[in-house]
C-alpha cells in the first residue's frame, strides 16, 4: 500500500502526469459546459430589437431609428450577438396607426403563419415575412432572443412582459428590476406555437411595455428609459455568453402572473355602462380586493370589486377597448429568478 502510494505521488509530480491531468480537467469542463447548454442554457447569437409593431407606439419606432443610424452601438454592448433591428408594421407606421386591417401582434400564432398564398390582411402577409426573416417559428428558429418595444397608455411604467421562464429572460430581469425601479415583471405564459405574439418566433423574448404614453406620441423620459433598459439587456446577454450569469446569486424579485381579462360592464345591447373608477385609474400593479371601487357608472354609481385579491395592469388601455378588457387581472408572488 505504501509503495503504491509512492508511486501514485511520483506521478503527480511527473510533467507527464500534469499534462494528461490538466487535459482531463479541461474534458470535464467542457463535458459540463456541454450538459449545462443542453440543457436549454445555449449562447445567445442572434437577437432582434422590433419597433413599430404597433405603428403608433412611438417609442420603439424612434429607437430603431435612431439605432438604425448608430449600429456601432451593439459592437461595443454586445459583441458577441448580431443584433438586428426591425420596423415590423411600415404601414401602420407611416399612417400613424395601431395596424392597417388587424393587430400584427395577434398574427403570429401557427394557423395564421401557415395560410397558403397571399392575404387580402396586409398584417398576415407581414406576419409571414417576418417570419421567414427571423424564423421560422419553433424550435429551428433563426433568432435567439427578441425584444419588442411598445408604449401603453396605461400606468404600468416599464413593464418587462415574459412569455416562458428561460434560463436568461428570468435572470437578466431580475437583474434589471433591481437596477431600475420603475419596472415590474409581468409573466403572461404561453405556448409559444399557438402564441399570435411576435415575440414567440424566437427562442426567446421580452416585451418591453412603457407608459403612461398616449399613442402617436413622445415622451423623452421615457424614451431615454426604454434606451437604457434595451442596452443593459445588451450587456447581460454579453455577460450571459461569458459564463458569468454561473456564477451571479438568485434574486428574489415580484412577478405579476397573468390570471385573466375582465371588461367593461355592459348593457344589454353590449355597450359601456360603465368608466373605471377614478380609485382605480393609474393604479396598475395596485392592489385590488373585495369590495373595492373598480367600476363608476354614467349615472354616478360605484360597482364594487367581488373576488380574491389581484393586482390589475394594463388598466383603461386605449386600444384595448375594441378587444373589451378593461383590465387584465394578476396574481403576485414572490420568486427567486
Amino acid at each position: 500500500m505504501l509503495n503504491l502510494a509512492f508511486q501514485i505521488r511520483n506521478k503527480r509530480e511527473s510533467p507527464f502526469f500534469k499534462l494528461n491531468f490538466s487535459a482531463l480537467r479541461f474534458f470535464l469542463s467542457d463535458f459540463l459546459v456541454g450538459i449545462y447548454y443542453y440543457k436549454g442554457m445555449s449562447l445567445i447569437k442572434s437577437i432582434v430589437i422590433s419597433g413599430a409593431t404597433h405603428g403608433n407606439e412611438k417609442t420603439g419606432v424612434e429607437l430603431v431609428r435612431k439605432w438604425q443610424s448608430y449600429p456601432e452601438i451593439f459592437e461595443k454592448v454586445c459583441p458577441s450577438a448580431n443584433v438586428q433591428l426591425v420596423l415590423a408594421n411600415p404601414l401602420a407606421m407611416r399612417l400613424n396607426r395601431r395596424y392597417v386591417n388587424q393587430d400584427l401582434n395577434r398574427s403570429f400564432s401557427e394557423n395564421s403563419l401557415s395560410i397558403q398564398g397571399e392575404s387580402l390582411c396586409y398584417e398576415i402577409n407581414r406576419a409571414k415575412e417576418l417570419n421567414e426573416m427571423f424564423g421560422k417559428k419553433g424550435k429551428c428558429t433563426k433568432t435567439d432572443l427578441l425584444i419588442d418595444v411598445h408604449n401603453t397608455t396605461s400606468n404600468m411604467g416599464a413593464c418587462l412582459i415574459l412569455s416562458e421562464k428561460n434560463p436568461f429572460t428570468t435572470m437578466a430581469s431580475a437583474e434589471i428590476v433591481k437596477e431600475f425601479p420603475e419596472t415590474r415583471i409581468y409573466f403572461q405564459p404561453e405556448e409559444r406555437l399557438a402564441s399570435p405574439y411576435f415575440g414567440t418566433i424566437a427562442k426567446a423574448d421580452i416585451c418591453l411595455e412603457v407608459g403612461p404614453q398616449a399613442h402617436g406620441t413622445l415622451l423623452a423620459s421615457l424614451f431615454e428609459l426604454t434606451e437604457k433598459i434595451v442596452l443593459r439587456y445588451l450587456e447581460l446577454v454579453e455577460d450571459y455568453n461569458k459564463g458569468l450569469f454561473e456564477k451571479r446569486e438568485a434574486k428574489l424579485v415580484e412577478v405579476f402572473t397573468q390570471w385573466k381579462d375582465l371588461d367593461y360592464p355592459r348593457d344589454a345591447s353590449g355597450n359601456i355602462c360603465a368608466m373605471i373608477h377614478p380609485d382605480r385609474q393609474g393604479a396598475d400593479f395596485k392592489e385590488l380586493k373585495e369590495g373595492d371601487k373598480i367600476f363608476k357608472t354614467f349615472d354616478g354609481q360605484d360597482i364594487l370589486y367581488h373576488g380574491e385579491t389581484v393586482f390589475p395592469v394594463f388598466v383603461n388601455e386605449a386600444a384595448y377597448y375594441e378587444k373589451k378588457i378593461a383590465m387584465s387581472l394578476t396574481k403576485r408572488t414572490m420568486e427567486s429568478w
